[in-house]
């Protein structure tokens, strides 16, 4: 996680006192549509919106939007290598940059999403503070209430974002008055914490769970299959199956993941240099560095900075 006093500091530096984020030049993304499960390496989803049964996720993903979503039963996921279990009827928001998963409901159910480009968040001047609840990898659960009708509004944004002109114009304005209200009413509200998944569920996917938090905590260190077996007293092999079986990525995968997550987070926050950033991240070569972050950022770690940055 990224610390608070560096955050604060990365704001004031780039954005002054003024509270809100800006971004001068906006890069728009047109696709929408329904979410990818297996295999996906989008940047990002665009501005988009799914309505849907519920269904777990293949494999966990990452994509540089906010996501928010809501279910009429309680969803578990696997977000940056902790469970957490989102109530039925809640809002819940983090940054997607982050490896996650949606690993099941509790019953067959409605689930909503709407992801939202972080540049378009930035360029929308959601609150700072929100922002900063974000980027530090929170996830923010909150009650329903007017202006919150995320299920209610999606089926019919959905159609809209397809379209151009008003319609569309329209659905965006709406979009962002949703996403102001969730940001403005998230300071009224705890991040969700990380609950125990026993529940019946077996030995297999606690293991799976506990090897995720372990490669989130430990992304930046040089560590081995065997280092991350021996933390859930596994052999390795064994190991390999069951974070596989579990979360449908291999444990190389999604450490890769977990570092190009920690690598964009200091593009954002630091002026550390990007031969630099590569290695705090946990890369071992800048080769390396570059193409993973090119693979599922869509560009290089400099221009990614430069887009997000500018004033």
């Amino acid at each position: 996680m990224i610390d608070t006093i560096s955050l604060l500091l990365w704001w004031v530096q780039i954005h002054g006192t003024e509270g809100s984020f800006r971004v001068s030049s906006v890069s728009v993304c047109e696709d929408s549509g329904i979410m990818s499960y297996s295999g996906d390496e989008k940047a990002s989803f665009g501005l988009a919106c799914w309505q849907g049964a519920t269904r777990g996720m293949t494999a966990a993903h990452r994509h540089d939007d906010l996501e928010f979503n809501h279910a009429d039963v309680d969803l578990e996921y696997v977000i940056d290598g902790r469970t957490q279990v989102i109530p039925a009827g809640t809002i819940a928001v983090f940054w997607a940059a982050r490896p996650h998963q949606l690993v099941g409901g509790e019953e067959p159910g409605i689930e909503t999403w709407l992801t939202l480009p972080l540049h378009r968040a930035l360029a929308w001047r959601l609150p700072a503070s929100f922002m900063l609840r974000m980027l530090g990898g929170e996830v923010v659960a909150l009650p329903g209430g007017p202006g919150l009708g995320l299920h209610e509004g999606a089926p019919r944004w959905s159609g809209e974002l397809q379209g151009a002109g008003v319609r569309r114009r329209v659905a965006e304005l709406e979009i962002q008055a949703f996403a102001l209200r969730v940001a403005d009413r998230a300071d009224q509200v705890r991040p969700l914490g990380a609950p125990s998944t026993d529940g019946g569920r077996g030995a297999p996917r606690e293991s799976a769970a506990a090897m995720a938090a372990f490669l989130s905590d430990r992304s930046s260190d040089d560590i081995t299959v065997s280092d991350v077996a021996a933390h859930v007293h596994l052999n390795p092999q064994y190991a390999m199956t069951v974070f596989r079986s579990a979360l449908g990525i291999t444990i190389g995968e999604y450490l890769a993941q977990s570092r190009v997550a920690a690598a964009q987070q200091l593009l954002l926050t630091t002026d550390t240099p990007v031969p630099d950033v590569g290695f705090a991240a946990g890369f071992r070569s800048q080769s390396q560095f570059y193409e993973r972050f090119g693979r599922w950022c869509g560009e290089t770690p400099a221009a990614y900075r430069r887009r997000l940055r500018s004033v």
